[in-house]
């Protein structure tokens, strides 16, 4: 029992020094997001990453990367660069992973993509006796799967901190809500796309079907220091408790009045941290290096999706005299 005390020693050691201060990190992060921000409608959103760092009018300010940015929510008519929105739910808004995003107003691609869309409408045959050509009869018509490739370089910390943010967001929209989740079985979120204009894109609500990156042995890699939340720090080691729990109870079967005991104080650990996490409660803390590719593409396959209720108020008419583009729901 002497080694599985030092155990819990060690673990709780190690989580209180995981908590440390990560504002330098947040800091460079807002400037990443001011920069893509004041790219603007037509802008030059790259000639704006790369003069981050580069104080106006080439006076010296200190330190830049503790200078204050301001930033604008994207909201813009005439801003008709790709992005897309991040989930109404509190977790998306609240996460120190993706503050880059959210401090740009949503995961916009800061090189020019390459997308390919389609429309499909689809008709089944109807084959008739005695005759020289097929009818055919209307089935129904599909939108079909939006795909964007997009390149995304890093030349500094700053990028790297955007790029660790679109790899993190992605990848939680191809999750759905499960566990101890308060959303429990529902699907992975819908967000709008958006992007050249409101005859192209305008709210157009979708899901991610699929995203994919390659990290490539032929390119060089930064290291960016990253943050993490708190919460989450908390929920590792409710976890690590309640493993131990399990292995003792697995190798001393009669030891269950203290591992029972420890299961309960893991869970509710647990729960309350993912209820911090859920209402922003906890702050950040250090979260260690990341190295990610100066070079890599991103491919992003996006499926509209829309309700019964909005399908069935679908007028053709409407949509082609151009009806849609004031309403909060884009069809395409």
């Amino acid at each position: 029992m002497a080694v599985v005390g030092q155990g819990i020693t060690s673990k709780l050691v190690a989580g209180a020094g995981v908590i440390t201060a990560g504002a330098a990190a947040v800091n460079t992060a807002k400037n990443l997001a001011g920069a893509i921000s004041a790219g603007g409608a037509g802008g030059n959103v790259i000639g704006a990453i790369r003069a981050i760092d580069l104080p106006a009018a080439g006076e010296a300010v200190g330190d830049l990367y503790s200078a204050v940015a301001n930033f604008v929510d994207g909201s813009n008519e005439n801003d008709w660069r790709v992005r897309l929105s991040l989930p109404s739910w509190p977790s998306f808004a609240t996460s120190v992973v993706l503050k880059p995003l959210k401090d740009a107003g949503g995961m916009i691609f800061p090189y020019t993509p390459t997308i390919n869309i389609a429309s499909n409408a689809r008709y089944s045959p109807i084959d008739t006796t005695h005759t020289n050509y097929t009818f055919q009869a209307f089935k129904n018509s599909d939108p079909g799967t939006i795909t964007i490739t997009a390149p995304m370089n890093v030349e500094d910390p700053t990028q790297g901190l955007y790029w660790i943010a679109a790899v993190h967001y992605l990848r939680s929209l191809t999750k759905m809500f499960v566990g101890i989740d308060p959303k429990a079985g529902n699907p992975p979120p819908i967000v709008h796309l958006n992007g050249y204009g409101n005859y192209v894109f305008k709210n157009v609500p979708v899901v991610v079907t699929s995203f994919s990156t390659s990290l490539d042995a032929n390119c060089d890699y930064i290291s960016v220091p990253v943050v993490g939340s708190a919460a989450g720090i908390a929920e590792g080691l409710a976890d690590a408790v309640g493993g131990l729990s399990d292995s003792l109870g697995s190798a001393f079967p009669a030891a269950a009045a203290v591992t029972g005991p420890l299961s309960t104080i893991a869970g509710g650990v647990g729960q309350v941290a993912a209820l911090a996490g859920l209402f922003g409660v906890g702050g950040s803390t250090s979260g260690g290096t990341t190295h990610v590719p100066t070079k890599s593409s991103f491919t992003v396959t996006l499926q509209p999706i829309y309700s019964r209720a909005s399908a069935r108020n679908f007028s053709l008419d409407r949509f082609v005299e151009g009806g849609y583009l004031s309403n909060q729901t884009g069809y395409i």
